[in-house]
């Protein structure tokens, strides 16, 4: 497995998996937006196929994750652990040593997910998402300085 950052040339490969994998997908619009004002955007690739990918950025001093997804073919295999930590590397070589993100409340695996890496609760944001749902804020602290 490769992880490079994201070309134009994967967009269909990640709106793929994106519209697989969340029940509100970010639009392809958003997606090239956020790749255009220069947040990070990393894929997995194997065998010259993209199985997963994240998008991240600094905000307000902090590292925020905004989307990590993997091919629901490839999930349980560490994929989605190995592109949150080259994420949380990338912002400790930055000096940012906290992160955080939003997750659905009804999103257990994802939280359990997070937890296992490191990520705690530390807050929860009602009517978060556009149907209504939750949000669960999460974050990272990386102590190791």
């Amino acid at each position: 497995m490769i992880i490079r950052d994201f070309k134009l040339s994967d967009l269909d490969d990640v709106l793929r998996i994106e519209f697989s994998e969340f029940k509100d997908p970010y639009p392809v619009d958003i997606l090239i937006q956020l790749y255009n004002c220069g947040a990070g955007f990393l894929v997995a690739e194997v065998a010259q196929k993209i199985i997963g990918y994240i998008i991240f950025w600094i905000k307000d001093g902090f590292g925020h994750i905004i989307v990590i997804a993997v091919d629901s073919n490839y999930q349980s295999m560490h994929i989605g652990s190995v592109l949150l930590e080259k994420a949380v590397y990338l912002f400790k070589r930055n000096n940012i040593n906290v992160v955080r993100l939003e997750v659905r409340k009804s999103n257990i695996r994802a939280i359990k997910f997070y937890q296992k890496n490191g990520f705690v609760q530390i807050a929860e944001e009602d009517n978060y998402y556009g149907d209504g749902e939750s949000a669960i804020i999460m974050q990272y602290s990386n102590h190791n300085n």
